[in-house]
């Protein structure tokens, strides 16, 4: 199934949006929330999800993709609790994007993601997200040492491939470990 997980069968439909106030690193925000209803369409049952995109008023704070309700699978107990985050991109080219580091959900438990900086170690279905997939150092500067590390970028306002995001670097990541383990 590893190989066959596609990004166009995750269906969004947007269902509302609020003003709404929330903490990012212990710190107040506020801004809109917009509520998404998900439809995974790479499953036949239990494929039914809730999202909520985070967008700040203030474009220098980021913008967070999080599920409010995942399917009852153990795979994916405590995803409610995950999120992406989605920063400004700062460097010529890239000005009027925002990006996510590629962090893939960590199946042992150990930690709760894994940093991603060669393309070889990203899982097969990530072909599909070739060319939204860059060095971070291509994007936005850094005054860190992920500059190698490789993000996502899209436009501020697509929250269908923001959630697709989620999707591909987390719930896939552990569905298809626990075949794996079977």
């Amino acid at each position: 199934m590893a190989g066959r997980y596609r990004i166009d069968r995750v269906a969004v439909q947007r269902t509302g949006s609020r003003p709404a106030a929330w903490t990012f690193a212990r710190e107040p925000v506020s801004g809109t929330e917009y509520a998404y209803e998900v439809t995974d369409g790479n499953f036949r049952s239990r494929n039914e999800w809730g999202f909520v995109v985070r967008v700040p008023k203030s474009a220098a704070e980021r913008i967070e993709v999080r599920p409010l309700k995942t399917p009852n699978i153990a795979a994916w107990a405590g995803l409610d609790r995950r999120s992406l985050t989605f920063k400004r991109a700062t460097r010529q080219n890239y000005r009027g994007y925002v990006y996510c580091p590629v962090a893939l959900a960590d199946p042992t438990g150990e930690k709760s993601r894994t940093l991603v900086t060669d393309k070889r170690d990203l899982p097969p279905w990530f072909r599909q997200l070739e060319s939204r997939t860059h060095r971070k150092t291509t994007v936005a500067s850094t005054r860190g040492t992920d500059g190698e590390s490789l993000v996502l970028h899209c436009l501020p306002g697509d929250h269908e491939f923001m959630i697709r995001a989620f999707f591909a670097t987390k719930v896939w990541v552990l569905k298809d470990q626990t075949r794996k383990r079977t």
